[in-house]
Parts: structure tokens; C-alpha cells; sequence
């Protein structure tokens, strides 16, 4: 970034320039690194802090950027993680159905099989906008509330989601 060497401050530097010239010696220029060392520490941890804010924000809700941000995080060598807005592209659905108090898996669309979700039809009625999907080799290697934490921070308010292994 432009505004990079803004920040970038040699304290050691600082410090034995601001000495005069005729105290300039090993022992006060000792002192003088030790009295600011804690103010480097503090610049390290700024400069830290700098850096996750600016990743931050070069990230929003869009689905490019989310996909990306999911990827950098969690899969960063084969980045399979995807965002998708329609069911075709998952693969099962998990339907839970509560007088049987288990879980049904159901093909998805283009499979061939018919499979009516709800009562109101199945053209498109779903109760998410969007999903995330990640692949099952990485069902043990990801916490999923540490997903849905990132997912919720990037999203907008109005969106709901569903996270699927596939």
C-alpha cells in the first residue's frame, strides 16, 4: 500500500538520533533502546493490528469475496470450499423430519428422482439464499462454528445460509 511507509519507524534509530551528539556512547545508547522497547512493542502490535483490519476490509458479502476469504482460511492449498445460490449445485439435501426424529438424505435436483421438500411445491421455495460448501475430506480438519462465525460477520443481515458437506 501506498500509506505503508507512514508506519514504518526504526526506533533504535529514533532513539540514538534523538541523544546528543556528546552522550552518544555504548552505555546511554543501551539506555536509551531500553526505554524504547516497550514503545516498539506496542508499534508491532499496532502494525498486527493494521494488517488483520486492512484483510478485513478488503472482504465483503459478495459471493467472489466470501468464497475467497473461506478458502484463504480454511482450505488454503486446494481452495474447494464454494458459495453457491441455487440447490442444483449441492449435492444431498438433509431433510430432518421431526415425527421420525432422523434425518432423511435426498438426492438433489437433476438426478432424475423427483422429491417434493414441501407442501407449498418445490419450484425454488427454500428457506436459505445461499450455501456454503465444503468438501467431506475436510469435515474433521474445519470447526464448523468457526465457519459460521466468519460467514455471519461477512454476510448481510437479511441473508440466511446452510453449510453442507460435500
Amino acid at each position: 500500500m501506498a500509506t505503508s511507509k507512514l508506519y514504518d519507524v526504526n526506533f533504535k534509530r529514533l532513539a540514538l538520533l534523538l541523544l546528543p551528539t556528546f552522550r552518544r556512547r555504548p552505555l546511554l545508547a543501551a539506555l536509551a533502546y531500553a526505554a524504547v522497547s516497550p514503545l516498539q512493542w506496542l508499534h508491532t502490535r499496532f502494525m498486527l493490528w493494521r494488517r488483520d483490519t486492512d484483510y478485513r476490509l478488503l472482504h465483503n458479502g459478495q459471493v467472489c469475496r466470501l468464497r475467497g476469504l473461506l478458502n484463504d482460511l480454511f482450505d488454503p492449498v486446494d481452495r474447494r470450499i464454494t458459495v453457491t445460490e441455487e440447490v442444483s449445485n449441492v449435492g444431498d439435501i438433509v431433510l430432518h423430519r421431526r415425527e421420525v426424529q432422523r434425518a432423511v438424505r435426498l438426492p438433489a435436483r437433476g438426478s432424475g428422482r423427483m422429491v417434493v421438500l414441501n407442501r407449498r411445491g418445490y419450484g425454488g421455495v427454500s428457506g436459505y439464499d445461499f450455501w456454503v460448501n465444503i468438501p467431506v475430506a475436510l469435515l474433521d480438519e474445519i470447526d464448523t462454528d468457526r465457519v459460521r462465525a466468519v460467514v455471519d460477520s461477512y454476510k448481510l443481515a437479511s441473508k440466511r445460509y446452510q453449510i453442507n458437506f460435500v
